[in-house]
């Protein structure tokens, strides 16, 4: 699997989510690839986008695995994530992932981010 497909995949699974969607308030419209707009809509919102590809094995002069990062934000008003990532974490470990590292803050606008990274290793088909 390419990352372009794995980024589809990553985003018909959210929105094939129903508990996930629930917690969203434009649904589907509440998901960004690569960048959120620069004024956020309503929140939350969430973000995600690869950040990272790298050949993991090697054979016969060819990658045959690769190693792929997904960077993931959740933007709320509030520090309340917690509903969000407990959705977000089940459905990433559902894909396969698992996760490097998670990291809050709070941006110039005084939204509250909590900046997630997923990785998954993958075979060349």
């Amino acid at each position: 699997m390419q990352t372009t497909e794995l980024e589809s995949t990553i985003y018909a699974a959210m929105t094939a989510d129903e508990n996930l969607m629930e917690l969203l308030p434009n649904r589907e419209s509440s998901i960004y690839h690569l960048q959120a707009p620069s004024v956020y809509p309503d929140l939350p919102i969430i973000v995600y986008s690869p950040i990272s590809d790298v050949p993991v094995l090697h054979g016969d002069n060819s990658e045959t695995l690769h190693r792929v990062t997904i960077r993931l934000h959740i933007v709320t008003g509030e520090n309340d994530y917690s509903e969000l990532y407990a959705v977000i974490k089940n459905l990433m470990a559902e894909l396969g992932f698992t996760r490097v590292q998670s990291t809050p803050f709070r941006d110039e606008d005084g939204e509250f981010i909590m900046i997630t990274d997923w990785k998954i290793i993958l075979g060349d088909d």
